[in-house]
């Protein structure tokens, strides 16, 4: 079986978590006996910088890769013989042999329409797939509400799995007692009601400090929201092995975001013996089920309310963390792999 990745996502994604499952199902295909080829010309990715290598690209460098990647791609379609083109992103066509199928992560871009473009692109790429991935049951239903015509059977919903290890000392990353934040802030992941359940419990937590986790730093106007507590928010780029020690000595990790397809920091979260308080939106509740400590995330004084209730008890924490170490048990980066060639095998076996 041979099968074709593309560049996209090493050329637009530093980090997060579409570019972690290209790079964790990619590493094991061959496993299964997949020829898997995958091409670029540069790479921005780091998960990738090992075997690709690793550059800084400014938005003109990654815009001209991009245009000798798409012409790299489109001959290496036309003159090889791939069973099945799997692109790593949404802006691709279907070839004209072999198979084609795409991965569906969210359907963010179509809830909330803040990525006009991406939209556009899936709605030329889902109706042309021989077969759809779907990150969860979450994802595979807000599939089938924006395009109704695509037969369920025809969508195959395969889980993420967990790729962050706990550290095994007790070193302090951070000096204070935190909340963590992991990844971007904008828009639907909430942060600026994040930011006034913090302010609530601060007033009432005197040495509560707040981690963010990547995401880049803080523009003005979040600095200007943070008020007399500019001083307790915090914003840092982290390695895997230092955010692992991020989420092994926070009090708990908050996940305030709207819509999710999957959530791969609560299965991190999980595997740091972390508490996880989320969300009760989307993907959330299906991924951490009982593990987790849920909040409505159109709601201030709920998210700081339960943010507190969790950081004030340890008791609590403890059994969290104790759930949360056999939820994560459920996801396995190899059983993906697995359900993944095996998606493979049965598009190839279609008629």
């Amino acid at each position: 079986m041979r099968v074709y990745y593309d560049y996209q996502i090493l050329i637009g994604q530093k980090y997060g978590g579409i570019s972690r499952y290209v790079y964790e199902i990619s590493k094991r295909l061959p496993d299964f006996g997949v020829d898997l080829t995958i091409k670029t010309l540069g790479n921005f990715n780091y998960y990738f910088s090992e075997r690709f290598g690793l550059q800084e690209l400014s938005k003109p460098k990654q815009a001209f890769y991009h245009i000798v990647n798409k012409a790299a791609r489109y001959f290496d379609l036309r003159r090889s013989d791939f069973d099945i083109f799997h692109p790593t992103y949404y802006y691709a066509s279907k070839p004209s042999h072999g198979k084609f199928i795409v991965t569906v992560h969210d359907m963010t871009q179509e809830i909330f329409f803040n990525n006009p473009r991406a939209v556009r692109a899936k709605r030329k790429i889902i109706p042309q797939a021989d077969r759809i991935i779907a990150v969860s049951e979450n994802t595979k239903r807000d599939i089938m509400k924006f395009f109704p015509e695509i037969s369920p059977e025809k969508i195959s919903v395969i889980y993420h799995g967990a790729s962050m290890l706990s550290v095994t000392d007790s070193e302090k990353i951070f000096p204070h007692d935190y909340v963590l934040f992991v990844g971007l802030r904008g828009g639907y992941k909430n942060f600026s009601r994040f930011v006034e359940a913090m302010k609530i419990l601060m007033r009432q937590e005197n040495d509560i400090h707040v981690y963010c986790a990547g995401g880049g730093n803080f523009t003005a106007e979040e600095v200007s929201t943070f008020g007399e507590f500019h001083g307790r928010f915090h914003q840092i780029d982290l390695t895997d092995e230092e955010l692992s020690r991020a989420y092994s000595g926070a009090l708990c990790f908050v996940y305030p975001s709207l819509c999710e397809g999957f959530g791969i920091p609560i299965l991190e979260a999980f595997s740091c013996n972390c508490p996880v308080i989320c969300a009760e939106r989307s993907s959330l509740p299906e991924v951490a089920e009982k593990s987790a400590v849920y909040f409505d995330p159109d709601n201030i004084d709920d998210m700081s309310e339960k943010i507190l209730s969790v950081i004030r008890d340890e008791k609590l924490r403890r059994e969290m963390i104790s759930s949360g170490r056999e939820r994560v048990k459920f996801f396995d980066w190899d059983k993906a792999a697995r359900e993944t060639f095996e998606c493979y095998q049965n598009t190839l076996d279609d008629v």
